[in-house]
Formats: structure tokens, sequence, C-alpha cells
């Protein structure tokens, strides 16, 4: 399967969960309460440190810096990169008012590591950024490069329901459209403005 194709499926199994969720609501979604209480009940003192400093900074302190690193020596990723961030931010912030989900410590007990959210919880907005930076670097960077970052993506992704912020259902949404919004992205090295402002931006530089 390539790329594009791959990415389209992808589309469609977020679409389905996305359907599933809106119809349901998060509590009645299979194994999310379970799923949810097994991880958000393991949590380990000396682990929590670092899962709350993921889950609050492991997004921008580590993606924003990355697109940034990567203009300067890989151009190519970070265009891809920067564009697929801004096409998450567009498309997560309107599906959460779309789907608009209540975050679980509204509905069951939770041990809660961070102050709680005050908006919608489907899909997952820090999974839905990391997976797309993610993906992105596995396609574009050394494996020496990609690893780590995708290391860190699942690490973010897990810390946000270990903390209580959130349901696995988000997770898994924002890891489906994030990464389908990673393999679409690339798509856009078809399109002649694209190809026009990478050379406008070469040109600058010499």
């Amino acid at each position: 399967m390539d790329r594009y194709k791959a990415g389209a499926f992808l589309a469609f199994l977020f679409a389905a969960l996305t359907v599933l969720v809106k119809v349901l609501s998060e509590p009645k979604v299979p194994g999310n309460i379970l799923i949810f209480h097994l991880i958000n009940d393991a949590q380990v003192p000396a682990l929590n440190p670092v899962m709350v400093f993921l889950s609050l900074y492991g997004r921008e302190y580590v993606w924003i810096p990355v697109v940034a690193i990567l203009f300067f020596f890989r151009r190519r990723a970070s265009m891809i990169m920067a564009s697929a961030f801004i096409a998450d931010i567009v498309l997560g912030e309107g599906l959460k008012y779309a789907v608009a989900q209540l975050r679980p410590f509204l509905y069951v007990s939770a041990h809660l590591l961070v102050p709680p959210p005050h908006d919608f919880s489907y899909p997952s907005g820090h999974a839905l950024i990391v997976s797309t930076g993610a993906v992105v670097s596995y396609y574009t960077l050394p494996r020496w490069a990609w690893i780590p970052l995708m290391v860190e993506a699942v690490a973010v992704s897990y810390s946000r329901v270990y903390v209580g912020v959130h349901w696995p259902a988000d997770v898994l949404g924002g890891w489906l459209l994030g990464t389908a919004v990673a393999q679409l992205s690339f798509l856009l090295e078809n399109f002649k403005w694209y190809r026009s402002l990478e050379r406008a931006l070469k040109a600058r530089e010499q």
C-alpha cells in the first residue's frame, strides 16, 4: 500500500471511530473506561513528574524547535511538517466542537495530575500533533533522528491518559487522523505553488 492509499485508509478508520464516539458517547465506547482505568490507576509516584512534563510540554517544547531546526538542515521535512501541523490545528479544533465529547474526569473517578482542561476531549490535540510529526520524521529523516521522535510521540500520547485528561479513544483518534494528515501532506509537493515556494526560499539563501 503506497503512502497516499495508506493515508486515505487511515482517514476512513478515523471517520469510523469518530462516528462511533459521536453516536455512543465516550463512556460507552467499548473498552474506553476499562483502558482508561488500567492506565490512569497505574500511576507510579517516581514516574509522575516525567509524565506531567511530557503531558504539559512534550508537544510545543519539542515539535516547534524540531520544525525550526529542520528548516535550516532538512528544508523539505520542515515545510511538510509545518504544513501538516497547520492542517492538524484546523481539523483538530473543528472536530473537538463538532464531536463535543467531555473529558473522562467528568464521567469517572480519575487521578488528575495536571490542571483540568476546559475544552472538549476528542480527538486528542497532543496525540494529533505528535503523531503527525513522528510520521513525517519517519519518511524524511534518518533512523537515528526519527526513532527518538517516534518514542517521544508515543510517550506524550500515553501521558495524556496517564495524567487523567483524555480517553484512550481520544488518543487513538488523534493518531489515526495525525498519521493520515502526515501521509497525505506529501501531496503538497504535487502543487506548483508549493514547489515555487520551496524554490523561493532556497533562492533567498543564495
